[in-house]
């Protein structure tokens, strides 16, 4: 069952889903990946988010993937289970599943793929999942929420705990930190993390490319080592960069592949192209990161002196 009631604080990485050659969910890779960031300091972990591929996953695969990773855990980290879904009962029905599984709290994106919703609209879909959990909620931030959305998704529902924001990349964060930092805990995406941080946020989500440094740079923050935090953070910008130009879902996978966690690079949602998906080539629209690319990113590594898994 559920524990739900831990505070989430720091870097909780949206974790890649590994998939076979053959593309089906690779589980021991979910188990390795959830000791590797942990090994690496990892404050949190974040399954079935965007980054994920989670629109690419059946339910039953969402569960799965969760029930491994919560099992492998075992409670050393918080678990934060992402729930969206196309429609609301699918989104509701992952969120009870994420309770059932022992997640810690669950993080929710209303009306996901839709734009355009109404505020009475977002009210009854979180209305909705408080009444299907009894988990703490995370507001998954969109371009239709604002001040007054939020505040009344505090008033009426005090499950929800924190808002993940990332559609603005500073303005909104910062509101949100000033109007509501004694009711909601704020997480940022982690684009620009000190900044983040230094705005208020408590917590970012982004990738989980060099999490040794990202775990690094919130522990840093904490301990009031602003300035070191920040080198730190300067130090893997080029990674960063590297896995957010080259071809961000691939690169990422990438980087896992490198250090031994996942067996492929393999992703959904890409087109594919004839060959092996062993790790080495991998497909990204009609292109392929290839040796070159490769060398780049381990080059990247060896001057952040990014430690061996």
């Amino acid at each position: 069952m559920s524990r739900g009631n831990r505070s989430l604080r720091g870097y909780y990485p949206i974790m890649p889903t590994p998939y076979t050659a053959g593309g089906e969910v690779d589980l021991a890779s979910v188990r390795r990946l959830v000791n590797y960031l942990i090994d690496s300091g990892a404050q949190g972990m974040s399954p079935n988010g965007g980054d994920s591929e989670a629109r690419y996953l059946t339910a039953a695969e969402r569960l799965r993937v969760l029930e491994n990773v919560v099992e492998t855990n075992y409670g050393r980290t918080p678990v934060l289970a992402g729930t969206s879904a196309e429609s609301e009962p699918e989104a509701l029905e992952l969120s009870r599943q994420a309770q059932i599984a022992g997640a810690d709290a669950v993080f929710v994106h209303p009306g996901w793929g839709r734009q355009g919703l109404a505020r009475e609209e977002i009210l009854s879909f979180y209305g909705a999942l408080c009444e299907a959990t009894d988990l703490p909620v995370m507001v998954h931030g969109t371009r239709d929420m604002d001040v007054e959305v939020i505040r009344a998704l505090v008033d009426r529902f005090p499950q929800i705990e924190y808002v993940k924001e990332e559609t603005s990349h500073g303005p909104k964060l910062r509101r949100y930190v000033q109007e509501f930092g004694d009711r909601l805990t704020v997480f940022g995406p982690g684009l620009h993390y000190p900044a983040e941080l230094s705005w208020g946020a408590m917590g970012v989500m982004p990738s989980c490319c060099a999490p040794h440094a990202h775990a690094r740079v919130f522990e840093l923050w904490q301990a009031g080592e602003a300035a070191e935090a920040r080198r730190e953070w300067n130090r893997m910008l080029p990674l960063v960069f590297w896995r957010w130009h080259t071809a961000a879902g691939e690169a990422g996978k990438l980087y896992l592949v490198h250090l031994g966690v996942f067996d492929t690079s393999f992703c959904r949602q890409q087109v594919s192209l004839p060959g092996q998906h062993d790790g080495t080539e991998t497909s990204f629209g009609s292109l392929r990161l290839d040796a070159a690319d490769k060398e780049e990113m381990l080059t990247i590594l060896h001057t952040m002196g990014a430690p061996p898994y």
